[in-house]
């Protein structure tokens, strides 16, 4: 530890929250001032938090450390010399992602790493929930159902398509003319997702709880979709026929070849469409607005077009990450209900808490949840692991 630097358990906690950008109560203010100013060596420490290359080295090591070694970790750290004067706020956004990401990531180390006497094995059996995978079912245009996972491998046929299944991807191989367009619709439920190539070429990833109706064949001028939830596309060009999604309350995003995220929940206030490449034209009830790379347009009554969209955050889920970076509560929980298949229920004065940070969706809820308790929240799991409590 560096030489006149020291805290207590008290001070150690509104150093947390002030790190992560949480409010502090006046007797926690209080705690962090006196703690500030009592040496040089603790300003020191403090302003090299402004260091991005400090924090990074912080978290690219923090499989080494528990929860109290974090901490001796941040207390070793040296001031460089060019360090300017600490800005309070404005490190706001980049300190409070790290000081999370820590954590979290620490939390959800020590629970898997960690001797089973921490986490009683009867208790994790019976309560912990598995992440969600590959998992879909296929609606024929008949009515009939096949249901697809990440282990399955098959071929059905349709009229004069192909319908190959390989692990957790679906693929169309059109052999021949259909005498008559036929419509599937490929359905994930909560807990799941999926990915399918249409007859086109086009490729598209569906999250968890979503839908995509589409024809075993593309003819005519256009190729049209259906989509609720949340999709992403890659289009494959093709000037001849321009390719339309259809989301719900008659919103509708036009392309011909490009890379886009549409987020269509029904119990989300908007329809977010996000470009990463190309161009597309996102339309309701007569109104238009054309998007450009890193642009975002929120569909409600109309469309507004934001720029500079975080891209990292709106393609996490595609990536296998959840990103809660200036996440509310409720939309962490949101995340979480839909990818566990669980129930939320939120129980006395609980906090409309910010989040920072990165976890892999390949953890179980418990490690998720450890992670999370980090920021002051806590939760408990009842009904077998169907039901989340958030508690203050």
């Amino acid at each position: 530890m560096q030489p006149g630097f020291s805290f207590n358990g008290q001070q150690r906690e509104a150093i947390r929250k002030q790190w992560a950008g949480q409010p502090l109560s006046p007797q926690e203010q209080s705690l962090f001032d006196d703690w500030l100013a009592a040496s040089p060596e603790n300003r020191a420490v403090w302003e090299e938090l402004d260091g991005e290359a400090s924090l990074e080295r912080l978290f690219a090591e923090w499989k080494s450390y528990d929860g109290e070694a974090v901490w001796e970790k941040v207390a070793a750290l040296r001031r460089r010399p060019s360090v300017a004067p600490r800005q309070p706020r404005k490190i706001y956004r980049w300190v409070a992602a790290a000081a999370i990401l820590i954590l979290v990531a620490a939390g959800a180390y020590l629970l898997t790493n960690r001797p089973s006497t921490q986490i009683p094995v009867a208790e994790a059996v019976t309560k912990d929930v598995l992440p969600g995978g590959n998992k879909a079912v296929l609606v024929l245009a008949d009515g009939s159902e096949v249901t697809l996972d990440s282990a399955g491998s098959q071929v059905i046929r349709q009229g004069a398509t192909a319908i190959r299944q390989q692990a957790g991807q679906l693929q169309y191989d059109a052999s021949g003319e259909e005498a008559a367009i036929q419509y599937n619709t490929l359905r994930t439920p909560r807990g799941g997702q999926f990915r399918i190539t249409l007859p086109d070429g086009t490729a598209v990833w569906l999250n968890a709880e979503s839908s995509l109706r589409f024809p075993t064949a593309f003819s005519g001028k256009e190729r049209m979709v259906e989509m609720t939830g949340e999709v992403y596309f890659e289009v494959a060009q093709d000037a001849a026929k321009p390719f339309r999604v259809m989301a719900r309350n008659g919103a509708a995003i036009e392309v011909l070849g490009t890379q886009f995220n549409v987020n269509a929940y029904e119990d989300e206030r908007a329809i977010l469409a996000t470009l990463l490449s190309g161009a597309v034209n996102v339309r309701k009830n007569g109104r238009a607005a054309r998007l450009k790379p890193g642009q975002q347009a929120q569909v409600t009554a109309g469309i507004e077009v934001v720029e500079g969209a975080d891209l990292e955050k709106v393609m996490a889920w595609k990536n296998g990450v959840f990103n809660f970076n200036d996440a509310k509560l409720k939309d962490v929980m949101q995340q979480l209900s839909r990818w566990y298949d669980i129930e939320v229920e939120y129980r006395g004065n609980v906090p409309d808490t910010e989040f920072w940070g990165k976890m892999g969706r390949n953890l179980t809820l418990m490690q998720v949840l450890s992670g999370l308790e980090g920021t002051g929240i806590h939760f408990k799991l009842e009904d077998d692991g169907k039901k989340l409590v958030v508690l203050p």
